[in-house]
């Protein structure tokens, strides 16, 4: 990985944690080659890559000014994985996975209708992964065939617009996972369950059922985040 791309990294982690907020100014050019030991220009390549990412606007002679949140690419795959990879606001936290459940229930009912035999196929595979994940109290094994589990549905809908916000909904997963998984695996044993009940509905071509279950999932997830009441997201998905 280049100077610049680890410096731009550290610099996105500390907006992601709140040392830095919106409307912020960064430290000037000089303080971060200082800060960094580097040159200026490996400075100037890690600012302009915050910019195309629109985490700050550079301006001349006044500096670096991080963005509204609104104006940040959250679809870009790097930022999604600074996400999965780094401590963040619990508001940024339930903002990620409002989105999650405002996408994902419809995204399984979609994929019971529209997945064929291949599709069907992985998601089963994902799931097996996550049965000997817990079998063998593996965390990576688990976490593995989830995210092949959550991203064979999403590919069987057969929607390249959905498909492009798998990253999304992988780092909201990743996210859950990091926070809520218990050392011991055979405790979300319940969770394996409705994720074969989920699973059933889709091969089953249960469009209605498979939104309801994958609705429970996702705000079980968010309960065991305690990032408070869940109630008002209850609240939006049933305006959804």
């Amino acid at each position: 990985m280049l100077k610049s791309q680890i410096i731009a990294k550290i610099l996105i982690q500390k907006c992601f944690s709140g040392e830095f907020k919106e409307d912020d100014l960064l430290p000037g050019e000089i303080d971060l080659c200082l800060q960094f030991n580097v040159s200026r220009s490996s400075i100037r390549a890690a600012l302009q890559i915050l910019s195309n990412k629109g985490i700050i606007t550079i301006a001349p002679k006044k500096g670096s000014m991080i963005n509204k949140l609104y104006e940040w690419h959250w679809l870009d795959k790097d930022i999604l994985c600074f996400i999965s990879d780094s401590p963040i606001a619990p508001s940024l936290i339930k903002s990620l996975l409002t989105a999650r459940l405002t996408f994902e229930p419809t995204i399984c009912a979609i994929c019971a209708l529209s997945a064929d035999t291949e599709d069907l196929i992985a998601i089963h595979q994902g799931y097996e992964l996550m049965v000997k994940g817990a079998q063998e109290n593996n965390r990576s094994l688990f976490i593995q065939g989830d995210k092949l589990f959550h991203s064979s549905i999403t590919k069987g809908c057969k929607n390249p617009f959905l498909l492009s916000l798998d990253n999304l909904l992988s780092a909201a997963m990743l996210i859950s996972f990091n926070q809520t998984l218990e050392i011991d695996i055979n405790s979300n044993l319940p969770a394996l369950t409705q994720h074969k009940h989920l699973l059933d509905a889709i091969c089953k071509k249960e469009a209605h059922q498979a939104k309801e279950i994958s609705k429970k999932l996702i705000l079980k997830a968010l309960d065991k985040l305690n990032l408070g009441s869940v109630q008002d997201l209850q609240a939006i998905y049933s305006h959804i």
